[in-house]
C-alpha cells in the first residue's frame, strides 16, 4: 500500500513538471506583438506597401527610438544595462508590416506595427508596441493620446 501511495505521489509530480516544462517551453518561443493600425478597404497593395515603408523608416529614427525606450522602460525590461544597447535592441525587434486587422466592419488592410519577442516578455512588448503606435499616430496626422483624428483647431 505504501508503495502505491509512493508510486502515485511520484507520477504526480512527474505530471506536473512535464506539464510545467511545456508551458515554459512554449512561453519560450517566438511570440512577436504588434497593434494593427486599419486602413481604408480600396487602398491599394502597392499604396500599403509604399505606406508600411514610409512608417518604418520614421520609426527607425534614433530619437523615436530613444523615446519609445524610455517611456516603455523597455531597458528594464529587456534587462540591458544602459540605454544605447536598449535602443538598438528596440531597433532589431521593431517590425512594420502590411497585414489585416478583424474590426467591426470586417477584415481591413492594416499596417501592424510591432515587436519581436518571446511569450516571457509579452507585457514588456506590448508595452513597447502600444508606445509605437503612438508616433505612428503622430506621423499620420491623428491624436497621440486616443488615436482619433486631430481637430483642426489642434495643430
Amino acid at each position: 500500500m505504501l508503495y502505491a501511495g509512493l508510486a502515485l505521489l511520484g507520477l504526480a509530480l512527474l505530471g506536473g513538471g512535464g506539464i510545467y516544462g511545456y508551458r515554459e517551453y512554449l512561453r519560450g518561443k517566438p511570440s512577436p506583438i504588434w497593434v494593427p493600425l486599419a486602413l481604408r478597404a480600396d487602398l491599394s497593395m502597392e499604396d500599403q506597401n509604399k505606406l508600411a515603408e514610409t512608417i518604418e523608416q520614421e520609426l527607425r529614427k534614433e530619437n523615436i527610438l530613444r523615446q519609445v525606450a524610455i517611456d516603455a522602460d523597455l531597458q528594464k525590461g529587456f534587462s540591458l544595462p544602459d540605454q544605447e544597447a536598449t535602443v538598438k535592441e528596440l531597433d532589431k525587434r521593431l517590425f512594420v508590416k502590411v497585414g489585416s486587422a478583424d474590426t467591426p466592419d470586417g477584415l481591413m488592410p492594416s499596417i501592424n506595427v510591432g515587436l519581436n519577442g518571446t511569450g516571457h516578455e509579452k507585457k514588456v512588448l506590448e508595452a513597447g508596441a502600444t508606445r509605437m503606435i503612438r508616433e505612428v499616430w503622430k506621423l499620420i496626422g491623428m491624436d497621440p493620446e486616443t488615436g482619433r483624428p486631430r481637430k483642426p483647431s489642434e495643430d
